[in-house]
């Protein structure tokens, strides 16, 4: 009995770890990353930004291709991260600024090809204010600038003066604002995410449990 026991013990510790590991692949697996890398031009020559997000795709999303809404199979798309950089285009691997983006950006549609994301189109990430060491190149803290992604790979900046101004407003010039689009539009790419350090870590963790349970249950055979 107690034999018993302890092979049906190790039995389920073998399917929980199974489990494990195929819940952490499948999650792995539905999430990309974008980035956008560009110069802003025009009014700001020297101002340079960096933009990048991870998105989180329903695997049932994938399955077929083609444009599409954030409902049905792919209602369980969200926007895991995004984050702007501001760099001088003199000195572009130093990082001046840094700003954390909403995650809860309305999201107009998607693209999938292949099976994988290849396209988003969103409305304007909230603005963001440059405080620190970006400020000399980027308006001296006069200028709001927002995030949008759409034609489903590019990406630009709009700036918005004074800094209540909805980004909309490059859409609707006005004698009152200075708003307008950033010179440059970025091209980005995007692509299945590279599992972080630790989910290898669970996922050799689990093939060693596995192993374990696999010699204890041969040594059970072998000794009853």
């Amino acid at each position: 009995m107690i034999a018993k026991s302890i092979r049906a013990a190790s039995l389920g510790a073998a399917i929980s770890v199974v489990a494990a590991l195929a819940g952490a692949g499948s999650a792995q697996a539905a999430v990309y990353r974008g980035t956008w890398d560009p110069g802003y031009g025009g009014i700001f020559p020297t101002l340079g930004w960096s933009a990048s997000a991870s998105f989180d795709v329903p695997t049932s999303c994938l399955t077929t291709d083609g444009p599409k809404s954030i409902s049905g199979d792919c209602a369980g798309f969200s926007v895991l991260s995004a984050q702007l950089d501001f760099y001088n285009t003199a000195s572009p691997s130093t990082i001046l600024e840094s700003f954390s983006l909403n995650t809860g950006v309305f999201v107009n549609g998607i693209v999938i090809a292949g099976g994988q994301l290849a396209g988003i189109n969103t409305g304007f990430f909230g603005a963001v204010v440059p405080s620190g060491d970006s400020l000399s190149i980027a308006g001296g803290g006069n200028y709001a600038f927002s995030l949008i992604l759409y034609d489903n790979t590019f990406a630009q900046l709009v700036r918005a003066k004074p800094t209540t101004t909805s980004p909309a407003c490059a859409a609707l010039p006005s004698t009152s604002t200075d708003c307008a689009y950033s010179a440059n539009a970025a091209v980005g790419t995007i692509t299945p995410a590279i599992p972080e350090p630790q989910t290898y870590a669970l996922m050799l963790a689990g093939l060693g449990a596995l192993g374990w349970v696999a010699r204890r249950r041969n040594r059970q055979a072998t000794t009853a």
